[in-house]
């Protein structure tokens, strides 16, 4: 009991005894102690600017990396420029990204291109607050970025509307923006390994070039279901490469029928044991002589009877030439012919230069076409497989009309197309207005199978009023961004520009 009393009562002097050491401690060195805490305090203080300064700087320089991003992306989808634009284009970007009322002054802006890679760099000046008082009154950043064009290979296919609407300025706008287009993809390149490009001018035929004969796809037997339905066969079957042959100052350039339904519609491979899936030279024939209403009359009839007659009658092709004054056999052949896909920009930029404007409009013809050029069957084996995952597929389709046809009171009922005359009801009817009908939903149909082979599809309706025609295309496209609705002359290339540019599928490497 005492021991713990006397315990108690030693603790207690001893913390008595410890509080007034302090005590007088403190109340002898008041001075000593203030110096000291204001010592410990100050290098906390310029911990905490300094903390605060560095993530200002830190924030400059994500800013300065966003606004490169913008601008690299621009020059990367903008290629073939020269060193002064590609610069001017970068610091435009870069500013419209990074407004003077940031925080952080800005340096010049590096730019520098290797092959497909566009690289920047930045600084900025950042001015201090609390760092100010150690004598930094600033901080310099820094930032860089990359963007490369993705490795993926490209295969694109230009369908584009050569019809006499088309004349005078539009063909010349549609020239430049399609010129333009090559422009942007080819860049500084001219003949690039993953990227081709193929061309398809079109009005009521297409013409594949004579390239192709000897090649098994030409019906140069005369054995397809079609051909020389125009002729009289009582004699025997009519060969038209046998006509052209007898004529002396013509032969045959390029253009083609359009195969009979099923396979106007579809990309099937022609083979022999199958003559319907073969193409027919485009042959128009001799009208009579003896109606003014028929405006292709380039040779005498040689024989009387019907205007049926007349027409048909093969006896006068042999060893007899075409006035120099007419297209003959090759009326309504008015297309410069197709280009394949290539990798050669000096050939795109010259076949885009041939395209005129002449005759009337067959959308789906065209467009079967710019499906056949970019498949990887028979007749144009330039195109990689479907399955090929490193290429993407493109159509561009540009019309400035409505599907139409070229009638005439005449037993023929319209003028020569690839679809021959409406008379011989090639589509199921004689009555031009199905007709017509019938060729939109031709082109719905194809533009189906088109995109159901993950081939993307983008199209055009130049200065078009038509809202039918307008439906008709914003439904054939890939999704309705894809959809360009009736630019003016001068829009057209940058319809083109944008087109290049999505297609050209930039991304940030870094």
């Amino acid at each position: 009991m005492n021991l713990k009393h006397n315990s108690n009562h030693d603790g207690f002097s001893a913390f008595a005894r410890l509080r007034i050491v302090a005590k007088n401690f403190f109340r002898k060195t008041d001075g000593n102690v203030a110096m000291i805490f204001a010592l410990t305090l100050l290098p906390i203080f310029l911990a905490v600017g300094a903390a605060v300064d560095i993530t200002r700087a830190l924030i400059v320089r994500d800013r300065l990396g966003q606004a490169m991003d913008a601008a690299a992306l621009a020059v990367g989808g903008t290629p073939g420029l020269t060193n002064e634009t590609r610069q001017a284009l970068a610091e435009k970007y870069f500013a419209a990204n990074y407004p003077v009322d940031e925080m952080g002054t800005p340096g010049q802006l590096m730019v520098s291109v290797n092959g497909d890679v566009v690289t920047m760099t930045a600084s900025a000046e950042v001015t201090t607050t609390l760092m100010a008082i150690l004598g930094q009154d600033t901080l310099n950043v820094s930032a860089a970025t990359e963007v490369s064009k993705e490795s993926k290979g490209l295969e694109v296919v230009m369908v584009l509307d050569n019809t006499g609407s088309m004349s005078g300025s539009k063909i010349s706008a549609l020239r430049d923006a399609a010129t333009e287009l090559v422009n942007i993809l080819f860049g500084e390149e001219t003949a690039p390994t993953k990227l081709k490009i193929g061309l398809v001018p079109f009005a009521a035929a297409v013409n594949i070039g004579t390239g192709v004969l000897g090649q098994t796809i030409m019906d140069e037997d005369g054995l397809s279901s079609i051909h020389g339905e125009n002729f009289d066969e009582t004699s025997g079957e009519v060969n038209i490469f046998d006509l052209y042959d007898q004529i002396p100052n013509r032969a045959w350039t390029g253009c083609v029928e359009t195969r009979p339904m099923p396979y106007d519609t579809k990309d099937v491979k022609p083979v022999a044991s199958d003559p319907d899936t073969l193409w027919v030279p485009f042959f128009s024939p001799d009208m009579p002589d003896n109606k003014s209403s028929y405006d292709n009359r380039y040779l005498s009839d040689g024989i009387s009877g019907s205007y049926d007659t007349r027409q048909r009658y093969i006896g006068k092709y042999n060893g007899t030439s075409v006035s120099s004054s007419s297209r003959g056999p090759q009326k309504e052949c008015t297309v410069p012919p197709l280009t394949p896909l290539t990798n050669q920009k000096q050939v795109l930029l010259s076949a885009i230069n041939t395209m005129g404007a002449s005759g009337y409009t067959h959308i789906p013809v065209g467009l079967a076409w710019g499906w056949r050029v970019i498949s990887p069957k028979k007749p144009f084996k330039e195109g990689v497989p479907y399955s090929d995952v490193e290429y993407t597929k493109a159509i561009i389709l540009l019309t400035d009309g409505e599907n139409t046809i070229d009638t005439e009171s005449t037993h023929n009922k319209s003028n020569y197309s690839a679809y021959g005359y409406l008379s011989e009801g090639r589509l199921g009817t004689t009555n031009a207005n199905t007709f017509e009908n019938k060729l939109d939903s031709n082109t719905t149909l194809l533009c189906n199978r088109i995109k159901n082979k993950e081939i993307r599809v983008y199209t055009i309706t130049f200065q078009v009023s038509s809202n039918n025609v307008r439906d008709l295309m914003e439904d054939c496209a890939t999704e309705p961004a894809l959809y360009f609705d009736s630019p003016s002359s001068q829009d057209l290339q940058t319809v083109f520009q944008t087109i290049a540019n999505d297609l050209s599928n930039l991304r940030l490497s870094k």
